[in-house]
């Protein structure tokens, strides 16, 4: 009952704050305190190993069920803190967006919706579930509903519908090779017809993807952070783009991680471990050309999510061996959640306070917000990995897994391991450009309201604790969930590796300071060349292509169209013309007195007449052949038409 009750109180909430109005309660804070503590009491056990179900007493093809594991609880407790704090945050900052009624009833539906999908206990009710998920969140994108909002929200709608409709095709299309609809957090069902399962698999995955960000279905992200309200950019980015990762795992535990059935969805592991990589480099060359603060963290949450799809593709390629990347892809989420949600939150009080977000247009708001730069350090320091903060252990373990698959020579692996180098660099680099125009620049000339808000300080400060306390216990998190998620999942054999890991090795920590120094220092080098101002042509960039292939695909059509319209102008005329022609015979026929039947001119018989009974005569004349034995009348039998007479005249 527990696991109906976690999704339906945020429903609650929401129909109580569309039927009162605005009473001045903060209802998304008490309903997502609320769904914390039954959360963190309800699913205390699930750790522990145990599992629960629950199936709605209902009848017919489809019942709903939902279930609860370890990765369940991860992401459901992470659901629930997360907009815990950001409802601290939120009354505040939507005095200066307004509609925050409308805005925090969209906001408690897509709780309902997320908590939904995490304790889903089949692909269907997931499916349900996710496009309810859509639909509530459209709302946060068209809040401010200017034309650029109305764009980005239709935009996000028409991928967000995309990614559910091949979610169905590959339910319809897994239902069928299984020979049923397979549950969740439960062992795989073999394939009885591999070939349907793989493209099942093949859909679901391109579904998910969209969701994720990743490459090349990423198009709508940047454009839907950029325009929704500060808190809901926080819960986008630190929330929503993890259902894309949680499917994703889904997926990679529903195809028994590559350990099963042969060569079915071989494939799977170095898909994702190419589009892993090439999301993370995208991400991050997009986010240093971007003049918008908001912008930056888009892409930065298009490319950190490329580093939780390669961490499941390296486990997909290597099992039981790759297990470390699965665990790495676990913690990523939970870290990445943290420090994008903080950045998103610092970045909304600068706009407060200055109505601005163009990075270049700030600087040297250090003095005006120190208690906010702090914070927003932090922050930074999470996201590029520095020692002591929540990013590094996270991105240690997939850096470990990632050299592991790298060892096995294989050149696809090779590759993915110094494209992670490289990315963590640009991270570093673009982070460093953040915060040095936003903080440390020359001053800025914009006009600067109010002071800081302790509200927003009391969720930042939230979130700064918690990235603290997981650097300076890096281990605590893979032990007590991220393993035992793992283990869940079908990955049993890398215990022993995780225990002996050290956080704090000497080649880590030196690796990730070497990474900051280079980052600071390509910076610099930008800065002072104006890289960062290069606008590559539109046919480099995907949203360009996208344009061109748009636009192409628009003139075929439109040429295909006229062709359409000239040839039917041709044979309309050429109809005309023949129609007329014949109706001009038919009445020059029509109008003579006398029909002539060769050299035979009956008078007084019309030319109707005359066929008719020319006609009547051929008819005679083939039964008499048939019925009468009449050699003498019998047609030859090559006589054209001649099975067609006989059939007539049976």
């Amino acid at each position: 009952m527990l696991l109906m009750l976690l999704p339906s109180i945020p429903l609650l909430g929401a129909f109580t704050l569309l039927a009162v109005g605005d009473k001045d309660v903060n209802m998304p804070f008490v309903v997502s305190s609320i769904t914390l503590a039954l959360a963190g009491w309800g699913l205390r056990g699930v750790s522990r190993g145990e599992r629960l179900t629950y199936t709605l007493p209902f009848s017919g093809p489809y019942v709903p069920t939902f279930q609860a594991d370890v990765l369940s609880a991860v992401f459901v407790l992470l659901a629930a803190f997360l907009w815990w704090v950001v409802s601290i945050y939120t009354p505040e900052y939507m005095k200066k967006e307004g509609r925050a009624n409308s805005f925090d009833i969209s906001t408690l539906l897509t709780l309902s919706a997320v908590l939904g999908v995490f304790l889903a206990g089949d692909l269907f009710t997931m499916l349900l579930f996710f496009e309810l998920m859509t639909i509530s969140s459209f709302f946060w994108v068209i809040h401010r509903r200017n034309e650029e909002a109305i764009r980005a929200g239709y935009f996000y709608l028409f991928f967000s519908i995309f990614g559910g409709l091949l979610l169905a095709l590959g339910i319809v299309f897994i239902t069928t090779a299984t020979n049923g609809l397979p549950a969740l957090g439960t062992d795989p069902v073999p394939p009885l017809e591999p070939q349907i399962f793989a493209w099942g698999v093949a859909a679901i995955v391109t579904g998910f993807g969209i969701k994720a960000g990743m490459v090349p279905l990423h198009l709508w992200l940047p454009h839907a952070h950029s325009v929704s309200p500060t808190p809901a950019s926080a819960l986008l980015s630190g929330l929503l783009i993890k259902v894309g990762a949680y499917g994703l795992i889904r997926t990679g535990e529903l195809t028994g991680w590559g350990l099963q059935w042969g060569n079915t969805v071989s494939w799977l592991g170095p898909a994702l471990t190419v589009l892993g990589s090439c999301t993370m480099l995208v991400g991050v060359i997009a986010a240093l050309l971007q003049s918008d603060a908001k912008r930056l963290l888009a892409y930065h949450s298009v490319s950190q999510m490329g580093y939780i799809i390669l961490g499941l593709g390296v486990c997909l390629c290597l099992g039981n061996a790759g297990g470390l990347g699965l665990i790495g892809a676990i913690y990523h989420v939970i870290n990445h959640a943290l420090f994008k949600a903080a950045l998103f939150l610092g970045v909304g009080v600068i706009y407060v306070h200055t109505g601005e977000t163009n990075l270049y247009n700030l600087g040297g708001l250090l003095r005006s917000f120190p208690v906010t730069a702090v914070l927003v350090f932090l922050a930074v320091l999470g996201i590029t990995g520095a020692p002591g903060l929540n990013g590094y252990a996270s991105k240690t373990l997939l850096h470990h897994a990632v050299s592991a698959a790298a060892e096995t020579g294989l050149p696809l692996m090779v590759w993915a391991e110094r494209l992670f180098v490289l990315v963590g660099v640009g991270t570093a680099t673009s982070f460093a450009k953040l915060y040095y125009l936003i903080f440390l620049g020359r001053p800025a000339k914009v006009k600067i309201s109010g002071c800081e808000s302790r509200l927003f300080h009391v969720s930042m400060v939230i979130l700064a604790i918690v990235m603290v306390g997981i650097g300076l216990l890096p281990g605590l998190i893979p032990q007590a969930l991220a393993v035992p998620a793992a283990r869940t999942l079908g990955i049993k054999a890398f215990a022993a590796t995780i225990g002996h890991l050290s956080f704090g090795n000497a080649n880590d920590v030196v690796s990730a300071l070497i990474t900051l120094g280079l980052g600071a220092v390509a910076c610099l080098v930008g800065l002072a060349t104006g890289a960062f101002h290069w606008a590559p042509p539109s046919w480099l960039t995907l949203e360009g292509l996208g344009r061109i292939v748009c636009h192409s695909l628009t003139a075929v059509c439109h040429g295909g169209n006229e062709s359409y319209q000239s040839l039917a102008r041709l044979i309309s005329r050429t109809g005309r013309a023949m129609r007329f022609r014949l109706l001009s015979a038919y009445r020059r026929m029509d109008d003579s007195t006398d029909g002539a039947l060769g050299d035979i001119t009956p008078p007084g018989i019309s030319a109707d007449a005359a066929l008719l009974m020319a006609t009547l005569a051929i008819l005679i004349s083939c039964y008499a052949c048939l019925h009468l034995r009449l050699p003498s009348l019998r047609l030859p039998l090559s006589f054209p038409g001649w099975n067609i007479v006989e059939q007539m005249l049976n």
